[in-house]
């Protein structure tokens, strides 16, 4: 079993008493409870880490997009720049926080926005493999 999968689980067990108490539980609920625990177990993880791009992946420009690809020259990804520049952030070097700084210092945008989209995308990057953390 996969490291953070075996770390959802164990964290999973001990709150799964958060239950709402209220309702009865049904199939739906009980899936709305399962996804909302990974959502926040994926956040933490990538807030608390320092994301580092996998190693094969290579990029090419296109119109308006950069295209991620693999060593077998599979398409992964179309980023569009902000995308791209938080992939060039994901160095082992930069947090989460760095990040949102170095893009509101390049985009006229807010920091509650600008956290939004950069966990957003690493989130993305994450489920692609395409970066751990």
């Amino acid at each position: 079993m996969i490291r953070s999968k075996r770390n959802f689980m164990a964290a999973l067990f001990g709150t799964a008493v958060l239950l709402p108490t209220c309702k009865i539980p049904t199939p739906a609920n009980v899936y709305d409870h399962l996804k909302c625990c990974w959502t926040w177990y994926e956040a933490k993880e990538i807030l608390n880490g320092l994301p580092v791009k996998t190693g094969g992946i290579s990029a090419r420009s296109d119109l308006s997009h950069t295209i991620l690809f693999d060593s077998s020259g599979q398409d992964l990804i179309r980023l569009n720049s902000l995308a791209m520049h938080i992939w060039e952030l994901c160095d082992g070097r930069n947090g989460v926080d760095e990040m949102v700084l170095a893009i509101m210092g390049r985009y006229d945008v807010s920091p509650r926005v600008c956290s939004k989209d950069v966990l957003l995308t690493l989130t993305a990057f994450k489920r692609k493999g395409l970066i751990s953390c």
